[in-house]
C-alpha cells in the first residue's frame, strides 16, 4: 500500500513541478511587433493630409523679405530684430517669441493684412496662402513664409516607458513614432488593444482601437497618422492587471514559487525517507 502511494505521489510531483517551472519562466506572448511581415513587404498606409490647423492652435509665422524694414513690420515684436536675407539672424529666438493663436472662427490677425483664414489649412497651405496674399496686395513680392507649431502635440499614457505630452516635429507623425517618443511600450503593454482618443469635428471624443500586432490594420487605421491633441493609451495586459489585485499579485511573486517548490520537495523527502 505504501509502495503504491509513493508511486502515485512520485507520478504527481513531476508534472506539477513542470507546470510550476513552465508558468514561472515562460516567455510572454504577443510582444514583438510586425509578426506577419517578411522582408520586402510593402503596406499602404492610411491617407492623410497631415495636421489640419484648428481653433486654439498656436503658430509661429515668420516672414522674410529683402527689406529689413518690411520684415519688422510683418513680424511680431521679438527680442532680436529680424533682418534681411543677406544678414545673420537669430531664427530660433525669433520663432520662439512669435505666436499667433487661431480664433474660434479659424482666423488669425496678421500684420499689414488683417484677418487671415488659417483653420482648415495645413502648415504648408497656410504659408502658401499668406505668400499669395502678400503678393496680391503688393505688400511683398519676394516673401518667404515659414509656419511652425508652437503648442500642437499629442499625449501618450499607460504602459509606456515615458508617458507625457510631446510636441509634433513634423506634419505626419505616426502612431509608431509617437510610441517611440514615449520610449516604446513596456513588456506589460497590451499590444492588441492600443487606443487613440481624438476630438472630432463635432466636438466629441472619438476612440480608435488599434491592434499593433496586425500590421496592415494598424497602418490603415485612421488613427495611424496622429492629429493635434490625440491621446494614445496603452492599456496593461492581463499579467499586469492580475498584479494590480492583492490576491493575484501574490501568485506572481517569486516567493510564492519558491514556497511551492519547497513544499513539494518536503513531501518528496518525507515519502521516500
Amino acid at each position: 500500500m505504501k509502495t503504491m502511494m509513493k508511486l502515485r505521489i512520485n507520478q504527481l510531483i513531476a508534472p506539477v513541478c513542470a507546470i510550476i517551472l513552465f508558468t514561472a519562466c515562460s516567455t510572454p506572448k504577443n510582444i514583438a511587433l510586425f509578426p506577419e511581415v517578411s522582408n520586402g513587404t510593402s503596406i499602404a498606409i492610411a491617407e492623410s493630409n497631415g495636421i489640419v490647423l484648428k481653433p486654439n492652435d498656436k503658430l509661429s509665422i515668420i516672414v522674410n523679405t529683402k527689406s529689413a524694414e518690411l520684415n519688422n513690420a510683418l513680424n511680431m515684436p521679438v527680442s532680436s530684430q529680424i533682418i534681411g536675407y543677406n544678414e545673420i539672424q537669430s531664427t530660433n529666438q525669433s520663432r520662439a517669441t512669435s505666436g499667433y493663436t487661431i480664433d474660434a472662427n479659424g482666423n488669425i490677425d496678421f500684420p499689414l493684412i488683417g484677418t487671415v483664414k488659417a483653420g482648415g489649412f495645413t502648415r504648408s497651405e497656410l504659408a502658401s496662402s499668406l505668400k499669395k496674399i502678400l503678393e496680391n496686395r503688393n505688400v511683398a513680392k519676394d516673401a518667404v513664409v515659414t509656419v511652425e507649431f508652437l503648442n500642437v502635440g499629442f499625449s501618450v499614457l499607460g504602459e509606456v516607458t515615458e508617458p507625457g505630452f510631446y510636441p509634433f516635429e513634423n506634419d505626419k507623425t505616426t502612431l509608431l513614432q509617437a510610441l517611440g517618443k514615449a520610449g516604446d511600450m513596456t513588456i506589460f503593454g497590451n499590444r492588441n488593444n492600443v487606443k487613440v482618443v481624438r476630438m472630432n469635428e463635432r466636438g466629441q471624443q472619438e476612440v480608435f482601437v488599434v491592434d499593433m500586432l496586425d500590421t496592415k490594420a494598424m497602418m490603415q487605421s485612421p488613427a495611424y497618422i496622429l492629429q493635434q491633441n490625440d491621446v494614445v493609451y496603452v492599456e496593461p495586459n492581463d499579467y499586469r492587471k492580475r498584479q494590480a489585485t492583492a490576491n493575484a499579485s501574490e501568485i506572481t511573486k517569486a516567493s510564492f514559487w519558491l514556497s511551492a517548490m519547497s513544499v513539494l520537495t518536503t513531501i518528496a523527502v518525507l515519502i521516500f525517507k
